[in-house]
């Protein structure tokens, strides 16, 4: 049986679970692979890189009957036998982690032959300062990657500002995916209806399908799993006084991530929801099956988010040939017009050239103008509820169809 001489300190990957799928261009390691066989005189050579999901390997020349290397090389024991991995007649081999600057081991840079060889120190220096090389050049390409998916991102939301439909929310979740963002609820709803993602343990999780997109398309080092946003809080309404009226399950209802029990109370001949999995106050609804369920969700959706704040960030435009003063905005929605400007610290609105006004947008995030606009809207149109009232109904029925209700038994 063969047995392989090793050199260097253990090459297995440290810390690799926290890592998505890494891409291996072949082509572009193939220089690197030669460059490594000339310095230390083997016939062969190899590049692993690893992930969460395993490892790739590629092998100079190719080796069709290989998928991976054998453990005991990876962790570097001395007296390892090769062949036990598919190495046969192998008797030379020499392992050289990729390390990244905070000590992580990315993969490894390995020579082998057929007859038994002597690296010098010499030979060992290079090869390892070559496999540091290595290491930055599969840094890059992955900083690279995330940096055109963030920009890719950006150019279709301002796009879509302008136009909503220039892109779907399935597009701009999978690439906050690559960005290593958290898709929005919508996003995440729509990656889950296309099969592209799925929710488990509390998080969106991207399916094989997603994966192999990603990774075909060159965003192989994207997280695989983000955590589920939740739903925006709004003020719930009150329950009914009547404290002993019994309400029965009927059904469950899905919108989105968020998840209700819906029951009825023969005593108030009326219809109830609750958070799934709370024993909370049940919430009276207006609405019957007599009005139907496009009706009881719109009602569902109208207690539990502030949708009138939803439709206006959907729906509003930005007016970017305003010509106003840097760091003032234009917005407009169905004729009604608005100016805001600063900060979520502090921010103000204009209305038709009325005195700027301030209004409360702490709970907005430094990146997410567009909620800041949204806010500033209902800051300088109080009515605006009622001004956009039946458009705000008709959408939350269009999002009702897109809901799911599951019979309870």
């Amino acid at each position: 049986m063969a047995v392989a001489q090793i050199y260097s300190q253990r090459a297995e990957v440290d810390g690799a679970a926290d890592r998505g799928r890494r891409v291996l261009p072949g082509g572009d390691f193939a220089a690197v692979a030669a460059l490594a066989r000339a310095i230390s005189g083997a016939s062969g050579a190899c590049i692993r890189i690893a992930h969460d999901h395993g490892a790739q390997v590629a092998f100079f020349p190719p080796r069709a009957d290989l998928t991976d290397l054998p453990a005991a090389l990876l962790h570097g024991e001395a007296g390892a036998e090769a062949g036990a991995g598919g190495l046969h007649g192998w008797q030379f081999w020499a392992g050289f982690p990729l390390r990244a600057p905070t000590g992580a081991v990315l993969g490894l840079l390995g020579v082998m032959d057929d007859k038994p060889r002597a690296l010098s120190q010499g030979m060992i220096r290079q090869l390892q300062m070559l496999a540091d090389v290595l290491a930055g050049e599969v840094l890059l390409a992955e900083a690279a990657i995330a940096v055109s998916a963030r920009r890719t991102l950006r150019l279709i939301e301002d796009v879509v500002e302008v136009d909503d439909g220039a892109a779907s929310p399935v597009l701009r979740g999978l690439l906050r995916f690559a960005c290593g963002e958290t898709p929005n609820s919508t996003e995440a709803m729509a990656l889950r209806i296309a099969g592209l993602a799925e929710a488990r343990g509390g998080k969106l999780v991207l399916t094989p399908v997603a994966e192999g997109i990603l990774a075909h398309q060159g965003y192989g080092t994207a997280p695989q799993e983000a955590a589920i946003a939740a739903p925006e809080p709004a003020p719930a309404p009150a329950p009914l006084a009547d404290d002993g009226a019994a309400f029965s399950p009927m059904a469950r209802l899905r919108i989105g991530e968020a998840s209700y029990d819906m029951a009825r109370s023969d005593q108030l001949e009326a219809l109830g929801f609750r958070v799934t999995g709370t024993e909370a106050d049940w919430h009276v609804l207006e609405n019957g099956l007599e009005q139907g369920w496009p009706e009881i969700i719109a009602e569902v959706l109208r207690c539990t988010r502030d949708v009138v704040k939803d439709y206006v960030r959907m729906h509003m435009i930005h007016d970017r040939d305003a010509g106003l003063p840097e760091g003032e905005y234009r917005y407009d929605l169905y004729g009604m017009g608005w100016i805001v400007r600063g900060t979520p610290d502090h921010a103000e609105v204009s209305v038709n050239g009325t005195d700027w006004q301030v209004f409360d947008a702490s709970a907005v995030g430094w990146d997410q103008p567009r909620d800041l606009s949204a806010l500033a809207a209902m800051a300088g149109y109080p009515d605006i509820g009622a001004r956009i009232g039946a458009d705000v109904h008709e959408w939350c029925k269009r999002i009702a169809a897109g809901s799911e209700v599951t019979p309870i038994f």
